[in-house]
């Protein structure tokens, strides 16, 4: 897999004069990778050795029909039962927007909006062209899957601990200073490569929801995140995560604290580093606490067809 050349400055961003803010085109030798370029060979093995210790595995799927009806305007989960007499079998057809729960997003999926251009300058006409149906996909993935070091940062916990009180379906953005205080009392020590998980609470939330209140909240664009800020995007990129994700739709919160901030078009159209949204984090909340460990080795499979915009992340964590 290949390497990246050594991590310029923040400051240094963007690395080229006229590229949106904060990009870092040009930076990957294998762009198509982005950020999982960190997940190399060695990374992996050592991550395999030392966060295998006790055999415990925690799924970290949403079911493909938890979120109903779906959010922001997208197509709900169908499945359809085909009874295939008269012969005793039975088959299942299932149709569902690849957001409409846990998922990886790919970097064409969100792009820098006043730019109009996605991770390395493709543009929509690109993406779009009926004879270009690679570039940007997740499919360039699926070749090796993403397999490495996980990290969670349990803010919910936290801040259940600390008699910090939020409502998390809506908005509540999670600070840089949290996120390092927690760091420092649970001891985690974060490196390169790693795979970053922020527990908000919402999916616990919105498995409370009733039917109506359900509905109401399909029109809302309002939940916890990791906060916008400038401070927030360096850190991002001085800890040089292969990946992020999070239990809420979007990582980030919503409304952003700054919008010239906002994570997505840098994350994904700037850097090349997939977010991955409404994750399920109960259990390996559960087991981390159990265990007294915050990191683990974590497998993930996404879908494999040509341009996938995004994909449910087939994932396990590894204890």
């Amino acid at each position: 897999m290949a390497t990246s050349k050594s991590l310029p400055s923040f400051d240094d961003l963007p690395l080229r004069k006229g590229d949106p803010p904060y990009s870092a085109w040009g930076l990957w030798e294998n762009s198509q990778l982005g950020a999982l370029n960190y997940l190399t060979n060695e990374n992996v093995l050592r991550a395999a050795k030392e966060e295998f210790q006790t055999g415990i595995r925690v799924g970290l799927n949403l079911p493909l029909d938890f979120i109903s009806p779906a959010l922001l305007g997208r197509v709900g989960f169908e499945k359809k039962m085909v009874n295939k007499a008269p012969r005793i079998v039975n088959d299942d057809v299932i149709s569902f927007n690849t957001q409409g729960s846990a998922q990886w997003d790919s970097f064409r999926h969100f792009g820098y909006q006043q730019e109009k251009m996605f991770y390395n300058g493709v543009t929509q006409e690109d993406i779009h062209c009926a004879n270009d149906t690679t570039i940007n996909g997740i499919d360039a993935w699926a070749d090796q899957g993403i397999a490495g070091r996980g990290v969670l940062i349990d803010y919910y916990s936290w801040a259940q601990e600390k008699g910090i009180q939020y409502d998390p379906t809506q908005v509540h953005p999670v600070d840089l200073k949290s996120v390092k205080a927690i760091l420092q009392e649970k001891q985690i020590q974060l490196r390169k490569g790693d795979i970053l998980f922020l527990r908000t609470g919402f999916v616990q939330a919105y498995g409370k929801l009733d039917s109506s209140a359900r509905e109401e909240y399909k029109t809302g664009h309002s939940w916890p995140g990791l906060g916008q800020s400038e401070e927030t995007l360096r850190w991002l990129w001085e800890q040089q995560f292969a990946a992020v994700a999070g239990d809420n739709p979007a990582f980030e919160c919503f409304p952003p604290t700054d919008q010239k901030y906002s994570l997505h078009p840098v994350l994904l159209s700037g850097w090349g580093t997939p977010i991955g949204e409404l994750f399920d984090l109960e259990g390996l909340s559960e087991v981390c606490k159990k265990l007294k460990r915050w990191s683990f080795f974590l497998s993930s499979a996404p879908l494999n067809y040509k341009g996938v915009v995004a994909s449910p992340p087939n994932i396990i964590a590894f204890f």
